[in-house]
């Protein structure tokens, strides 16, 4: 009967216990439209860290129970991002079939419990949106008279910095488009253009629709204003 006793006790305690693999994950970062892959400027960062990658590129990341954010681009050009999800990895599943709630309540608790994929491929810069973008143009005054200031436009997918007047390209999305610009003693521009939905619309008012645009699908149906001007907040005291 001891001997038997003995035997358990190694068993409770490893069903209890919590993984004890690594926080640190190497993981194969590329991008590219076709073959062969295109290199990008990225950073990609999570609630621990925040790591510069030049793709194609193999980079040690921490890991974390929080998703991965990658950032290509630049916002004079554009930028594009996508979220990597972080899933338990394997011993945090073998843990919690052996240990119970337990077991699987303490590896929660330790970045050493997930992992990310081991290769990510995303897209490069000359496909990012593939179709799903639109022109806008954007302009900022004072009384009627043009201004020149320094802004920046930012939705989910992406981030483009200018300077007013200009015209540039940028993700479509369902959610608003922030915009905010440098006005320097007048105050600065900040303002949130909301997309149209073009499924609900008659064709003859898309605004530079492409052949690609009407026939794909997803982001691709959502449009925001062809130009937005903007007044800066202290010219509507005067």
């Amino acid at each position: 009967m001891r001997k038997i006793i003995l035997l358990f006790i190694p068993i409770i305690f490893w069903g209890c216990a919590t993984v004890l693999g690594s926080d640190q994950q190497w993981i194969n970062f590329s991008t590219q439209c076709s073959t062969p892959a295109e290199p990008a400027s990225c950073v990609a960062s999570n609630d621990r860290g925040r790591w510069e990658i030049q793709t194609p590129s193999k980079v040690k990341i921490l890991k974390s129970s929080s998703d991965l954010t990658v950032v290509c681009g630049d916002a004079p050009t554009g930028e594009y991002r996508y979220t990597v999800a972080s899933q338990p990895n394997v011993l945090t599943v073998g843990n919690a079939i052996i240990g119970g709630g337990i077991g699987i309540l303490q590896d929660l608790k330790s970045a050493n419990a997930f992992d990310y994929p081991d290769n990510v491929s995303l897209p490069g810069p000359t496909c990012a949106f593939n179709g799903s973008a639109q022109t806008i143009t954007v302009a900022a005054q004072c009384k009627g008279r043009p201004m020149n200031t320094v802004c920046e436009a930012m939705n989910e997918r992406g981030r483009w910095r200018f300077e007013t007047p200009a015209t540039f390209q940028v993700g479509k999305s369902p959610n608003d488009l922030r915009i905010s610009c440098q006005g320097g003693l007048l105050g600065d521009y900040r303002t949130k253009i909301s997309a149209t939905d073009e499924a609900e619309i008659s064709t003859s008012h898309l605004i530079n629709a492409t052949v690609a645009d009407k026939k794909s699908s997803g982001y691709v149906k959502y449009r925001y204003p062809a130009r937005v001007t903007l007044e800066a907040p202290l010219c509507k005291m005067f």
